[in-house]
């Protein structure tokens, strides 16, 4: 009888989903820290204070979208347009890899869009916890579909040269809201403070 009551009671304190109802608060209690955090600088002092696990800092984009970038070829900011030869915000960062090349989520995540426009090409975009957006562009192939859960560093796409491009390259942005963010920080976050 003893174990019995012992048993209802670690029942009653699981909510639905078989997560104890601690972790869950917590997932909320750090939604609710980040919603405030749009420079990497604010995400830190969140993820210090917090002392987020790996496996929490998973939900955000904090990892490089391709294996072994080499280089930036355009950087996020102001710059001259290299086709429209005007000068025009940079939204995001463009990485260049041959045509092919893998292109990997950055956190985990649901895609909330796919789809090609003249600009952008083909393109897909990721929503993560804290209301952060990763959004992939020019891509040759994609590989996930509207409404796919994904985890970071699954296969999404391949790098391509799709909608207005000088060549094979990724454009990759993180976007909050109607912000664009500098994504340089965020790329490697995990990796160069976390492991």
């Amino acid at each position: 009888m003893k174990y019995l009551i012992i048993f209802l009671t670690v029942l009653l304190c699981l909510p639905a989903s078989g997560q104890p109802f601690g972790s869950l608060n917590r997932k909320i209690e750090i939604e609710e820290c980040t919603k405030q955090a749009y420079s990497i600088n604010e995400f830190q002092r969140v993820v210090d204070s917090m002392q987020m696990s790996i496996e929490e800092l998973c939900d955000y984009p904090v990892i490089f979208p391709v294996k072994e970038p080499i280089r930036i070829s355009s950087r996020f900011g102001w710059r001259v347009h290299p086709v429209y030869r005007i000068r025009k915000f940079h939204t995001g960062i463009d990485i260049p890899k041959t045509k092919g090349t893998p292109v990997y989520a950055t956190g985990n995540g649901i895609v909330t869009r796919k789809g090609y426009c003249s600009g952008y090409g083909n393109f897909i975009e990721i929503k993560h916890a804290g209301g952060f957006c990763s959004f992939y562009a020019h891509l040759s192939r994609t590989m996930v579909n509207t409404g796919d859960l994904v985890s970071i560093t699954q296969q999404i796409a391949c790098v391509g040269n799709t909608g207005i491009a000088t060549g094979n390259h990724l454009h990759y942005e993180i976007r909050k809201g109607k912000r664009y963010l500098n994504p340089t920080g965020w790329c490697g976050f995990l990796f160069n403070k976390h492991l």
